[in-house]
């Protein structure tokens, strides 16, 4: 019989303690040996060549869709989440200005089972395998985002800090980051532009597993670059300069179907 609230051994899998952003390093010269090519595939991350971290391995895990129960502070076995999402990102571009761009859409998460099914202690790998969001603004018209197929976007969900006396707090908050890595197409004028430095998502007051219905995400940037698909050694040809966003509920399989055929 095993401890209340803990995962046996034979149920879970080691968690790897990898650098979270282990293969950033290779973009400086390796972008183009990536094959960066648009159009994300169906399974996203699982045929990327680049990887912004650990690979959660999708065997066993099911797919879930609308509806289901997420209750605060517990960690559930793993599984692929099909979210609604939304963000607010705001774009600067040389010799046109600052714009404020409001999106919507969906994204595919690939959970890994948890290092222990204890809310504190637990750690969860996490992948974007597909990502597909919409826009518009009135200068740049109609602006989609997907998924960059060539990086694998990983992150981690952790385990809550100790407090003082060591013992962790059973209903703190966790926090979670996400290496993500996007191509923007703004098709108004013709141009599809990406990041060769991550998107850091990330959100410090997670009360679910996975985070849903929850407008706390942020992301950690500074300008980031963002370069033209067509001239990937190129100079930027615009930059990111802040992004919020929230995980909404889970999507039907109607839904998410919906938002793919749109792309």
């Amino acid at each position: 019989m095993r401890e209340h609230g803990k995962a046996s051994d034979s149920e879970l899998p080691t968690v790897s303690r990898r650098g979270f952003l282990g293969g950033a390093g290779a973009l400086a010269g390796g972008l183009a040996a990536t094959g960066l090519v648009g159009g994300a595939s169906p399974a996203g991350a699982e045929v990327c060549g680049l990887e912004w971290g650990p690979r959660v391995d999708l065997t066993g895990l099911k797919e879930n869709f609308a509806p289901q129960e997420v209750k605060q502070f517990t960690i559930p076995a793993g599984g692929i989440d099909h979210l609604g999402l939304h963000s607010t990102d705001v774009f600067t571009i040389p010799g046109m200005g600052e714009f404020s761009v409001d999106f919507s859409g969906y994204f595919r998460v690939a959970r890994a089972h948890p290092s222990t099914f204890d809310w504190a202690a637990a750690e969860v790998r996490v992948n974007i395998v597909d990502l597909r969001l919409f826009g518009r603004n009135e200068a740049l018209g109609e602006i989609a985002v997907r998924l960059n197929p060539d990086i694998l976007s990983s992150g981690q969900i952790f385990a809550t800090k100790p407090r003082e006396d060591g013992n962790s707090v059973a209903e703190e908050p966790k926090a979670c980051r996400i290496a993500t890595a996007a191509v923007f197409e703004l098709r108004k004028l013709g141009l599809s532009v990406f990041n060769k430095e991550p998107i850091l998502l990330m959100n410090e007051h997670i009360t679910r597993v996975p985070p849903v219905d929850d407008p706390s995400g942020h992301a950690l940037l500074f300008r980031l670059p963002l370069y033209n698909l067509q001239d990937p050694k190129g100079e930027p040809v615009a930059y990111l300069t802040s992004l919020r966003y929230g995980a909404d509920h889970y999507l039907t399989e109607g839904e998410v179907r919906t938002i793919k055929e749109r792309s």
